[in-house]
């Protein structure tokens, strides 16, 4: 098991897509947040366009283009970059799905709707960005994307389970793509980049139960006592004996 897997397995990572939006015409909506803030939500884009609100920032959202928010902030979307009234939505069931509808026409803007469940204070979620904002398409996230599109078309038996499972593996794609592309910009999943602290943070996530000592972790990352307490805590913004802590519990 590497790191990654350890990091996703001690969150206790599980994933959910239980919406998908049709909408035409102008609107404007502001998705529910929940009050639990181990909660990520994501979009991901079937067809068509939108824009996204968070903060001061807007993005412009198109086909193949998931945007995640760890955290779960507050956001709108809307069909344009100006601010529009709410739309009345309709809501229904299709097959798995909770169905919102604006419009009656041929839809303009297809996208499901989902959310990850971390366990509270996981390492994992706290090394993550305030959201990711990625193109899946020409990456190899694609082919499963499309595999979860085919999937949620279907009304077969399990069908929900089945697309709740590509979400789980939709989530280790998506990090595996922001730490590639430097995307990830601090916590544990940062450290792990460093050389220095690589072998350090295997030992530890893989054996948390040993009596590790700060000599011992030093000389793994092949540095001094001092150096090496220096760099753990510029990196991870906590002591190794904090990190230590936080893995056993």
């Amino acid at each position: 098991m590497d790191c990654l897997d350890k990091l996703i397995q001690l969150a206790q990572v599980s994933g959910e897509v239980n919406i998908r939006c049709l909408f035409q015409g102008q609107w404007q909506i502001q998705p529910n947040i929940t009050e639990n803030q181990y909660v990520g939500a994501f979009h991901l884009i079937e067809q068509g366009e939108c824009w996204l609100t968070l903060g001061e920032k807007q993005f412009h959202l198109k086909e193949g283009d998931i945007f995640f928010l760890p955290q779960n902030q507050p956001h709108f979307m809307r069909h344009s970059s100006n601010q529009t009234k709410d739309a009345s939505l309709k809501k229904s069931w299709q097959g798995a799905f909770e169905l919102y509808q604006v419009g009656q026409g041929t839809p303009d803007l297809k996208m499901f709707c989902g959310a990850f469940y971390y366990q509270q204070d996981a390492l994992l979620t706290a090394s993550m960005p305030e959201y990711l904002h990625l193109n899946l398409c020409d990456t190899p996230i694609h082919p499963l994307v499309q595999l979860f599109l085919q999937e949620a078309q279907k009304n077969d038996a399990g069908t929900k389970s089945v697309v709740d499972a590509l979400s789980n593996v939709l989530l280790i794609y998506i990090l595996r793509h922001a730490i590639q592309e430097n995307l990830i910009t601090d916590g544990v999943l940062l450290a792990l980049q460093d050389k220095r602290l690589n072998a350090v943070l295997g030992a530890i996530l893989q054996r948390p139960q040993e009596d590790w000592r700060i000599e011992q972790l030093a000389d793994l990352s092949a540095m001094s006592r001092a150096n090496f307490i220096r760099v753990f805590q510029q990196q991870l913004g906590m002591s190794p004996g904090r990190f230590i802590t936080q893995v056993r519990l």
